[in-house]
């Protein structure tokens, strides 16, 4: 395919429960203020105050942001969760304790799977809608892969794009600009994989 596919793009912010709250506490542990956080993630004191309240939900981008400024794994920002960590928990995650991210009023559900803890990998289950295309996509240093549970896709790395169906999977450095879309009529399904020992990678 030499051509970009014309689908819709999911670019808004996410919902993730308890995520304004989380914010606050992790900025407060660093005995930052919204002012300091805001100069070094070069975002607005407003926006950190609407998410800190929950008036208003993160972009990727924001995310990410922030998440550099902390200087913390994804993991630890988006599991909001005020359980006592378990040894346990340390090693498994159940399937009733993931925290879902959804992108584009659910176009995109995001369930990470990876236990509690800074792992070296990261992973998460991914649903996409019919024709959408997740185009809101950062890079950096590191490695990303991923098989196709369910349903197909169009992977672009690098302006090249490869079909993928059902038992496809795929892997390609994260510093490669990169998407995936959903080009069919049905929901596909994708085990997402990141090497995630540096921390700058976020899908």
């Amino acid at each position: 395919m030499s051509t970009r596919p014309n689908r819709t793009e999911s670019t808004a912010g996410f919902a993730v429960d308890g995520i304004g709250k989380r914010l606050r506490i992790l900025r407060m542990e660093r005995k930052m203020t919204v002012k300091d956080l805001a100069e070094a993630a070069a975002v607005s004191v407003g926006t950190i105050s609407q998410i800190e309240r929950n008036l208003s939900s993160p972009s990727i981008r924001i995310l990410e942001r922030l998440r550099q400024a902390m200087d913390i794994p994804l993991m630890e920002l988006l599991d909001a969760s005020e359980k006592e960590v378990e040894p346990q928990n340390m090693i498994v995650r159940r399937s009733a304790d993931r925290p879902r991210v959804e992108l584009g009023d659910g176009a995109i559900v995001k369930q990470l799977l990876s236990p509690v803890g800074d792992h070296d990998i990261q992973f998460m289950y991914i649903t996409l809608k019919p024709g959408v295309r997740q185009g809101d996509v950062l890079i950096g240093p590191g490695e990303k892969a991923g098989l196709v549970i369910s349903g197909k896709a169009i992977l672009e790395v690098d302006d090249v794009f490869y079909q993928l169906a059902e038992g496809d999977s795929f892997q390609f450095s994260s510093k490669l600009k990169h998407s995936i879309l959903n080009d069919s009529d049905k929901e596909t399904k994708i085990l997402w994989i990141m090497n995630t020992n540096v921390r700058k990678i976020i899908f």
